[in-house]
């Protein structure tokens, strides 16, 4: 069965699939895609199978953060199998991964709301515009979930820094 891929999504696989690390970040420069249009891709490349999270090896191709915890995106084997049936080739093998003493667990993916609250959670809570960022959701889309999370019993309180709203959970009824 062939997957289809958007050229976008193609080109995000296909470079990946030369990266040891198998990244899909950071992306090739010929493409013109905004950070919210990458993050839709991503998105829906992990959705489809084509990738996957795991910890980020470098700054370069973090994807996400949990916490502290720094994660990426990377090509999954269905992936690698996608970008060679696009090409018309035969699918090639995932490279050795290289050995691990200690290989991290495997991140699960999270919902947008479960992500919405770890950002509010923080000590230093989150700017709308960080939450835009994170969720990919226009700003009047993320104030709904804003209001979502109040009526669904969580503290939500707002505070201005430097003329901006920050923000926090103060705590779940």
């Amino acid at each position: 069965m062939t997957t289809k891929l958007s050229d976008l999504h193609y080109v995000l696989l296909a470079v990946a699939a030369t990266r040891a690390s198998g990244s899909i970040l950071p992306p090739s420069t010929s493409i013109g895609v905004t950070r919210v249009g990458l993050t839709r891709a991503i998105n829906a490349l992990i959705k489809r199978g084509l990738a996957q999270e795991a910890d980020a090896q470098d700054e370069n191709s973090v994807w996400r953060l949990v916490g502290k915890r720094k994660i990426a995106a990377v090509i999954t084997d269905a992936g690698r199998t996608a970008v060679a049936e696009a090409d018309g080739k035969k699918p090639q093998e995932a490279p050795p991964a290289a050995p691990q003493e200690d290989k991290p667990a495997e991140v699960k993916s999270q919902t947008k709301q479960a992500l919405l609250i770890e950002l509010l959670k923080r000590d230093e809570g989150a700017t709308l515009a960080q939450l835009v960022e994170a969720t990919s959701w226009l700003p009047h889309t993320t104030r709904a979930a804003l209001t979502g999370l109040r009526k669904k019993g969580h503290v939500v309180t707002a505070s201005k820094a430097n003329g901006i709203s920050v923000y926090r959970i103060q705590s779940a009824a």
